[in-house]
């Protein structure tokens, strides 16, 4: 049997992980310098209750889009096999794109929002899921990719206490003793499991979305880029986030633009800074329609 979709107000389950809301019945169709669908993946572990701040918060932008968000688990993200992560995202697939472009043919416009290395590991995952389906000289078409607090380092060694952190913060309500132990556990079952792919000689799942999401035959590089960041990100290093994207502004995007946040924490850039954080997203959608 199928996991049951966890309890999410206000969406329509197409999977156990993935959730669909319309725009607004009342609202005209979208405009032609607005998103037509917006597709957010969570961060690892995140509740229904705090993801869907974010999909209120692009629902008050663009009343007329659909929303579409994918929630996933730290452990699906760093230990699910490829292919099932893949599958995972197909329920977004085949409902923003039942054609290769759009539904009936017609052009989305989408604007894709990947939050921390979990968002980042299943937007990659979808971005393969499309290819799957339409072909592999498909592309999933899409005007801006919001990046918040991602991606991170890809050496495992230095970032295996940070990754270890991440997935205590996630799980360690469930246990009685205290955070130091669930991240003690943690950081040994990331170290097994790194063991054991490097026996088996597969790719670990942040490398591969990385490498993914960067390679000119899977992502359109008709498309822009927003990264969002800040330097007390406890989980994310800005060193090297701004590493990251000094490689990425070297490969052909439309625009690959950046944004500093003072003193949020990892992915509580729009929590501390709102109007800043939405403010940036709304100049770099409008800037990624004018470069069209």
């Amino acid at each position: 049997m199928p996991p049951k979709p966890v309890p999410f107000p206000g969406f329509t389950p197409l999977s156990d992980r993935v959730y669909l809301r319309s725009g607004n019945e009342n609202a005209k169709a979208a405009p032609p310098d607005q998103p037509t669908t917006i597709v957010i993946f969570g961060w690892g572990d995140g509740m229904p209750k705090h993801v869907s701040k974010y999909a209120d918060g692009f629902h008050e932008l663009y009343p007329s889009a659909r929303i579409l968000v994918a929630i996933s688990k730290t452990l699906q993200a760093s230990n699910q096999p490829l292919n099932e992560r893949v599958q995972a995202m197909m329920p977004i697939i085949d409902t923003v794109f039942p054609t290769p472009t759009g539904d009936g043919g017609n052009e989305e416009r989408v604007l894709l929002h990947a939050m921390s290395n979990t968002g980042g590991i299943f937007v990659a995952a979808a971005m393969v899921a499309y290819q799957q389906r339409h072909g592999a000289d498909k592309k999933l078409p899409h005007e801006l990719l919001v990046c918040d607090s991602t991606p991170g380092g890809l050496v495992f060694s230095a970032q295996v206490g940070r990754w270890s952190r991440a997935m205590a913060v996630g799980t360690s309500k469930f246990f009685p003793w205290p955070f130091v132990v669930t991240q003690a556990l943690w950081w040994a079952f990331l170290w097994g499991s790194y063991l054991l792919e490097r026996m088996r000689g597969t790719e670990p799942s942040g490398a591969w979305a990385n490498r993914v999401m960067n390679e000119e035959e899977v992502t359109t590089r008709q498309s822009s880029r927003l990264y969002l960041y800040s330097k007390e990100d406890e989980i994310i290093g800005y060193d090297d986030l701004e590493e990251n994207v000094a490689q990425v502004k070297t490969l052909g995007y439309r625009a690959v633009d950046t944004e500093l946040f003072e003193g949020s924490p990892h992915v509580g850039h729009m929590r501390l800074h709102p109007e800043q954080y939405w403010n940036r997203i709304v100049e770099c959608w409008k800037a990624a329609l004018a470069a069209k």
